[in-house]
């Protein structure tokens, strides 16, 4: 009677709930303006009339769960690690998010058994044909790589399907969560969702041996997941991999025409980059270290000349082009200073706070929340200190309005500056130093030459099998 009694004390989470449609419309307003580009594939792989188990990858703390709740507009109850759950306050505001606490060694054996109400509670979530998020990784990563699933969605879902005699029609739908720039604001996100698996075509197998039954369902979902997101499993030559994918991707569009330089055709060059490398350096081993040794170097001059792949792509840099962007950019100085100083506060205060923070896969998430609730607070005193100085009601009105968009605008204008001095870098090495600016241009090509071939090579490969 107890344990029904503990079930139904979190009743809301089996419901639709007003107050969380309500707060979603403010935070899903602020996520979108948080990110440069939202980008999603394969919402039509998404079943409407069954229960589901959201599986996706985990790299971004709080902004992952985010991703899928605002990308889908569905009330989806996610379970977090139980360590955020020690505040008192801050777990009745966890709950009221329909977010549910799951208990690992680390935070005592002795808690081990509360995991059981959690997924009792759980199990009801989808008896009422509501979703459950769980990330099968059980932890965040700071690289594009998936760590190892572990069982406990196929624990849950077996348990779903076996108290309903698997009639359940329970599935789970595998996603792929990519950032550009994870640990910063105005990146872009790319979410990915993959075919459902239903649970109950493993009904025999499990019936037969639960166990690897279980083990079937979680490598199931690792395949469907890796193909998804960007899965770089090489750690020794990861930044290698990373290096390559970035300065290689627009070449590679090209070479497969996959079209215009979107992120959708970008994440599709970018796995056919990964694919080839992985080939390539189990074919030739020490050849794919002669090419980490060339990426280190040109990585190197890079960072020496403070200059980018995209700067250092360009084929022709036009000095009038570069004139005319420096003089729009003073004229927008005015906007840019405006907003910098009323928004400083809003800016840079959580930036100072992420610095104490070791773990980045946080930074994102510590930003968010400062503004979704203290960057209102902070606006708010401005708009009171302004108004007792200048005490007309339209003026007001007009400061009020003007904080976040000249915020917005003055991130904007930055990202533009930041492009611009780039340019004005490289022409500086082109004209001064033009040796080194050869030199550069030329490590750049012949990356691009032996990326060919190892495309090429690839290509060969897989059209012989």
């Amino acid at each position: 009677m107890a344990k029904k009694d503990s079930i139904e004390k979190y009743k809301h989470l089996y419901k639709q709930s007003f107050w969380w449609n309500f707060f979603g419309v403010y935070v899903k307003t602020l996520h979108i303006l948080f990110y440069k580009n939202i980008v999603v594939e394969g919402k039509e792989n998404i079943p409407k009339d069954c229960p589901l188990i959201f599986a996706p990858n985990h790299q971004n703390a709080l902004m992952d769960p985010l991703a899928i709740l605002f990308t889908l507009n569905r009330q989806i109850v996610f379970l977090a690690r139980a360590d955020i759950f020690k505040n008192k306050i801050i777990a009745k505001f966890l709950y009221f998010l329909k977010i549910l606490p799951v208990f690992r060694i680390r935070d005592g054996k002795e808690n081990l058994a509360n995991n059981d109400l959690t997924f009792d509670i759980a199990v009801r979530v989808l008896e009422n044909k509501q979703n459950i998020g769980i990330f099968p990784e059980a932890r965040h990563n700071n690289k594009r790589q998936l760590l190892n699933f572990k069982k406990g969605i196929p624990r849950l879902a077996f348990m779903a399907e076996e108290k309903n005699n698997f009639n359940l029609n329970l599935k789970i739908i595998p996603v792929g969560i990519y950032y550009s720039q994870y640990n910063r604001m105005r990146s872009i996100i790319h979410i990915r969702y993959g075919k459902p698996i239903s649970v109950s075509d493993f009904k025999d197998e499990y019936q037969d041996n639960q166990q690897k039954a279980m083990i079937s369902l979680r490598d199931k979902m690792q395949e469907a997941t890796s193909n998804l997101t960007i899965d770089i499993q090489n750690l020794e030559l990861y930044d290698t991999y990373e290096s390559i994918r970035t300065l290689y991707v627009k070449n590679l569009i090209r070479k497969f025409q996959l079209g215009k330089l979107t992120q959708i055709n970008k994440f599709k060059a970018n796995k056919i980059t990964i694919n080839a490398l992985n080939t390539f350096e189990c074919d030739y081993p020490e050849k794919m270290l002669e090419i980490k040794s060339q990426v280190d170097h040109y990585e190197s001059l890079k960072k020496k000349y403070k200059l980018s792949d995209q700067s250092i792509e360009k084929p022709f840099l036009s000095i009038f082009r570069l004139i005319i962007n420096t003089l729009l950019i003073i004229l927008c100085l005015p906007i840019y200073i405006y907003g910098l100083l009323n928004n400083a506060l809003v800016y840079f205060s959580p930036k100072l706070i992420v610095l104490k923070i070791k773990d980045k896969q946080f930074h994102s998430s510590i930003k968010f929340a400062w503004a979704v609730f203290l960057a209102p607070i902070i606006y708010l005193i401005q708009i009171v200190i302004f108004a007792q100085f200048i005490p007309n009601i339209y003026l007001i009105i007009a400061y009020a309005v003007s904080l976040p968009i000249t915020g917005l605008l003055a991130q904007l204008i930055f990202e533009w500056i930041i492009i611009l001095f780039e340019d004005w870098r490289l022409l500086k090495l082109r004209y001064l130093n033009k040796s080194e600016y050869k030199n550069l241009k030329q490590i750049h090509q012949n990356l691009i030459l032996k990326l060919d071939s190892i495309i090429n090579h690839w290509k060969k490969i897989n059209q012989a099998n």
